[in-house]
């Protein structure tokens, strides 16, 4: 579930935000079910989550509170080309250096094209597509995605994520691991501390490698 989470964080934060919209946050609720047993053991300790995006047209940064879980934090500077990630779980503060978002490479074949759709819809005031992306893999991980271009983004890692859509996600579920994922948007403001931005990780957290984190499951 780190990972997904981490993924997640990862897919809507880095970018370039640039258009209409260049400065704001936006508040996502997360929800999560599912039936198989195991699973759902843990839903009562993620009840609550939250995620916060925060951007500029050079920076963004996101902040995941995944009940009494995890916490997680992601900071991308496209100008500087550099980012960090940052993990508090289980006592534990793991960081990661991203040394450089434009040299990330994403294995595009295992990522399902984003297929556009009739339908639209408003989330907080901006227009919305949906598009669907069926699991190449066809492990049934399917998504759908409520895309607005209100908020535009150039590539710098959305790859990952949407896979050469342009904008921002506002609304997107999927099925990962056997678990139901949703996120919605619920609030947009377009004050922000710039200090949110900073790349700096903090004393006490030890810092690994990306296939250091992997190897713990982070």
């Amino acid at each position: 579930m780190k990972s997904l989470v981490l993924a997640l964080l990862l897919i809507i934060s880095i970018g370039k935000f640039s258009a209409q919209t260049t400065e704001g946050q936006i508040t996502y609720k997360m929800d999560f079910s599912s039936d198989n047993p195991e699973m759902a053991v843990a839903l009562p300790m993620m009840q609550g989550s939250t995620m916060q995006l925060y951007f500029t047209k050079d920076k963004s940064a996101a902040n995941v509170e995944m009940g009494s879980i995890m916490k997680m934090k992601s900071v991308m500077d496209t100008k500087l080309d550099k980012g960090i990630i940052l993990i508090d779980v289980m006592g534990q503060q793991i960081a990661n250096n991203i040394e450089s978002i434009s040299k990330t490479k994403v294995d595009t074949d295992k990522i399902g094209k984003p297929v556009l759709t009739s339908e639209t819809k408003q989330i907080l005031g901006f227009n919305c597509k949906k598009y669907t992306v069926k699991d190449p893999s066809g492990e049934g991980n399917d998504s759908v995605l409520w895309i607005t271009t209100d908020i535009k983004t150039t590539l710098a890692g959305q790859k990952q994520f949407t896979n050469g859509l342009e904008g921002v996600p506002l609304e997107f579920s999927t099925m990962q691991q056997g678990m139901n994922v949703h996120f919605e948007a619920t609030n947009f403001i377009k004050t922000l501390d710039h200090e949110v931005f900073s790349t700096k990780i903090p004393e006490g957290y030890k810092i690994m490698t990306e296939e250091e984190m992997k190897r713990i499951g982070a």
